[in-house]
């Protein structure tokens, strides 16, 4: 299906729905076979108040990325594209389509969650979205940039993390309730193999390596749950982002290898400049 739609009713996108499901909206109408679920418009939860700006000529630099705070509040610096990449939980490769602008001109929003929002019992930083502040997200693209897109998937190139030979390193997580985090730490000496996992599911842990390694990972290990882990500077020579992240698959007991499977991408049909604050 990749007929235009304008962002409206939630569902999730196959690759990445065992990570963020609903994550995903749309007001048109679906085949019945469509993993896409309709909602009303009206169940779109959506920010409370929010500012677009560009960057502060006097700054030192923009500011990048996603900063959520305590009580659901965020901020994001960044491009469209990027922004598309963040509410809808997506990598960059993903993001297709839009005028040149939407993949060089920068942004910084600041923006607040009704009262009634989940978002609101935040108790700590988090720097990822919930579930809840990426609809929000999505809805700010709908109502204050005019976004309207299309899915597409085709079969491509991807990586497949299974089950390795080596015991699993994966323990049960001393915060359940933590912000998930799984990361290959890049350094400025380095990539050293210091990766770290804080309440991640697999499915979590591939989408992230799939950053690294420029395509998409399809977690088909089977296993399920939340998990810790660490693993310790092994390789202070290494500056071979993808060479790090194979040794630390291997390290944790599991498997990447190449293959073929399904690639969805996020088409911008159209986008514009943010209505005024």
């Amino acid at each position: 299906m990749t007929s235009a739609c304008l962002l409206t009713a939630a569902f999730s996108v196959p690759l990445l729905a065992a990570t963020y499901p609903g994550a995903l909206v749309r007001a048109c109408s679906l085949k019945p076979d469509s993993p896409q679920a309709a909602s009303t418009p009206a169940a779109q939860p959506a920010f409370d108040a929010a500012t677009i700006k560009p960057p502060n000529p006097k700054a030192r630099g923009p500011v990048s990325g996603f900063y959520g705070q305590p009580g659901g509040r965020i901020f994001f610096g960044g491009t469209v594209k990027m922004l598309v990449q963040m509410a809808f939980n997506l990598q960059r490769y993903q993001v297709t389509g839009g005028p040149e602008w939407s993949g060089s001109q920068w942004f910084e929003i600041n923006a607040v969650p009704p009262d009634n929002s989940p978002s609101r019992q935040i108790k700590v930083a988090n720097a990822n979205p919930t579930p809840d502040q990426r609809l929000m997200l999505q809805s700010l693209l709908r109502d204050r940039f005019g976004f309207k897109f299309h899915f597409e998937s085709k079969e491509g190139e991807v990586y497949i993390l299974t089950r390795g030979k080596k015991p699993l390193q994966l323990k049960p997580p001393k915060n359940p309730a933590a912000d998930p985090r799984a990361i290959v730490l890049v350094k400025q000496s380095g990539i050293d193999g210091e990766a770290v996992g804080t309440n991640t599911t697999l499915d979590y842990f591939a989408q992230n390596l799939g950053g690294d390694l420029r395509l998409p990972v399809l977690n088909r290990t089977g296993i399920t749950g939340n998990y810790d882990f660490y693993l310790p500077p092994d390789d202070p020579e290494n500056h071979d982002a993808v060479a790090a992240v194979f040794d630390v698959v291997n390290r944790l007991g599991l498997k990447l290898k190449r293959g073929r499977g399904p690639v969805q991408v996020i088409v911008i049909d159209q986008v514009q400049q943010p209505s005024p604050n």
